[in-house]
């Protein structure tokens, strides 16, 4: 696949699908989702660092936590093409167009008024929705401790062999414990992969 091509205004498209880069924008500033671009709020390193892992990565489910204007998921969808894919997002307010792209595009799902730390529900998406198959978890919801590591305790287990379970904007220093161990990334997005009963971590340049 050729290189997504982001004009200096942060548009791009992707699969048919336009989108807008308002990731420097104020969060009471960022223009909504419409049916003519989606809203993304990822810098350019982000999306070429999703770009360079689906150039070796194909996973079948996706589950991401966290969607704001619906831009991040929609993005997903087209870069790695998964049989399934579903998100939550705590903001009981809809997106308007991700509801009519995930209506017309199948085994696609979207919830909203649902924590990240909903363990139950997680539980219902991923053998349910996902067919508990799921090899990609993209944790951009919160941000905060409690609740991403809560997320990361329930999800991580449930994640195939080869999995990857990625956290965004871990960009201050913060402290993960897993395996037993404390780890401590002060970068901006933290990658964790599982390999049957192990697991590897590592962290992504911002």
């Amino acid at each position: 696949m050729d290189p997504i091509k982001i004009s200096p205004g942060g548009e791009f498209s992707l699969g048919g699908k336009n989108f807008v880069i308002e990731g420097e924008v104020p969060a009471r500033d960022r223009r909504p989702s419409t049916s003519e671009a989606f809203t993304i709020v990822k810098s350019e390193p982000y999306l070429r660092a999703y770009e360079d892992l689906a150039s070796n990565f194909s996973p079948r489910s996706i589950l991401e936590l966290g969607i704001f204007q619906g831009g991040s998921y929609v993005f997903l969808d087209k870069l790695f093409n998964p049989c399934r894919m579903s998100a939550v997002e705590i903001s009981p307010k809809p997106v308007v167009p991700l509801l009519h792209y995930v209506s017309r595009t199948e085994n696609r799902f979207v919830h909203f008024a649902t924590s990240q730390r909903d363990g139950e529900m997680l539980k219902q998406i991923v053998l349910g929705e996902l067919a508990d198959e799921v090899d990609l978890v993209v944790d951009d919801a919160c941000h905060a401790y409690e609740e991403t590591k809560a997320s990361f305790e329930f999800l991580f287990p449930l994640l195939q062999p080869g999995g990857i379970y990625l956290i965004e904007d871990w960009s201050w220093a913060t402290t993960l414990i897993t395996n037993h161990q404390m780890l401590l990334f002060p970068t901006a997005m933290l990658c964790l992969t599982s390999y049957s009963n192990k697991s590897c971590c590592w962290a992504l340049p911002p």
